[in-house]
């Protein structure tokens, strides 16, 4: 009976450090999730402000031949 309340104590000691490891790496799981969500927003930003160039770029355009 010892032995087997034993072997449960090791058992929780394991699952301890299991966990606790995990833990660990948790925050550079987080930090590779926001550098790629952080990377995606910046390809979204970057290609927004070509839409936005273009469209000026087509409006200046517009304007110059209508009153040129």
């Amino acid at each position: 009976m010892v032995r087997a309340h034993e072997q449960i104590k090791i058992n929780k000691i394991k699952k301890t450090e299991m966990l606790q490891k995990a833990r660990a790496a948790l925050p550079l799981t987080k930090l590779r999730e926001r550098a790629f969500e952080g990377a995606f927003f910046s390809v979204a930003l970057i290609a927004m402000a070509g839409w936005v160039y273009f469209i000026t770029l087509l409006l200046v355009r517009l304007f110059l031949w209508f009153f040129g």
